[in-house]
């Protein structure tokens, strides 16, 4: 009681200060910290939390903001369903025309600086304020927001248990625009072993696990080339010393012949690494508008109807739907 005391005047407090959107119910978020990346944040809380509940991070892709995320991604109605708040941070056009986040400026994807380190203000401040669980917290994100969702698993490794990246592309592929665009056609391969470099460069000290990995990719993608699937899954596998080659199992689910999943483990037999490769998706989030109990989304830009609602998987991956 005195756990939901606090959360209900924390929310009275922000929204006064800070209105809540007029789309998805979202909150703005400020005095996070010094929000060295400039970001904006916005986040969901659903009318009953339970004490302790998760959080999840949901980055848009270019020209998206977070309301258009949340309608699209159906995360806000998940978190209604199962109990967690969804925060979902947002970028300003004077720091990216395009609206999308700067996966591949150094700055901005180094360990304590730049827009990780925003992203990372907004999750901490969150898990304060609302007594949310800090060690269920996960991270997911389209197209841009895919690469950034592996830029915050590969650099506070310690804050996440688990991502999913949709469309995304390995940490650290580019150091700048021209070398951006090369690994978004799916000219930047390397080693397992220079992945894995590259993403332990940012930890040094860290001697933890690193979080578990979900990547959905559409096969025939013709803005981030399925190559990027390719060479995310080598970064994670070998980050966990796990074949890429050799999957525990391949599956298609739910008899649905446009998604395969293969499910890679480690050497305990947990499931540290699923890959999902979904037909007919193009460059879009995978939804499934619907009332079934695994339907959810909408259709719009960059989010496509091929029957398969990538959130809940992404959700039930997480371990927050049963």
């Amino acid at each position: 009681m005195k756990n939901m005391f606090a959360i209900s005047l924390y929310l009275a407090l922000t929204m006064a200060a800070c209105p809540p959107t007029l789309n998805n119910g979202l909150i703005g978020i400020k005095d996070f910290g010094d929000n060295p990346g400039n970001l904006n944040g916005y986040y969901y809380v659903p009318e009953e939390l339970p004490a302790g509940a998760p959080l999840v991070v949901v980055l848009h892709g270019c020209s998206q903001d977070a309301a258009e995320m949340a309608r699209l991604s159906g995360w806000n109605e998940l978190a209604a369903d199962h109990g967690f708040v969804v925060l979902y941070p947002q970028q300003k056009r004077t720091n990216n025309l395009n609206k999308c986040y700067n996966w591949f400026v150094p700055e901005d994807i180094s360990k304590g600086s730049g827009e990780a380190r925003s992203i990372q203000q907004m999750m901490l401040h969150l898990v304060k304020e609302l007594s949310l669980d800090s060690s269920r917290v996960y991270v997911t994100g389209i197209s841009a927001g895919g690469a950034m969702a592996a830029v915050m698993l590969a650099t506070y490794p310690e804050d996440f248990r688990a991502g999913a990246v949709m469309s995304g592309i390995p940490y650290a592929a580019a150091s700048d625009l021209s070398t951006g665009l090369k690994a978004m056609r799916g000219e930047v391969t390397l080693s397992a072993e220079e992945w894995e470099a590259r993403v332990r460069h940012q930890n040094e000290s860290y001697t933890g696990p690193y979080p578990a990995l979900a990547i959905f990719h559409g096969v025939d993608d013709p803005i981030v080339s399925i190559i990027n699937a390719n060479e995310l899954a080598e970064q994670w596998a070998s980050l966990y010393d796990i074949d890429p080659e050799t999957p525990a199992e391949v599956e298609i689910i739910e008899g649905n012949e446009r998604v395969k999943r293969s499910t890679y483990q480690d050497s305990a037999g947990a499931t540290v690494l699923l890959r999902y490769d979904l037909d007919s998706l193009g460059h879009a989030i995978a939804v499934d508008p619907g009332e079934g109990a695994t339907q959810g989304g909408a259709e719009g830009q960059f989010a496509k109807d091929v029957d398969f609602f990538s959130s809940y998987w992404a959700a039930k991956f997480f371990g927050l739907v049963q």
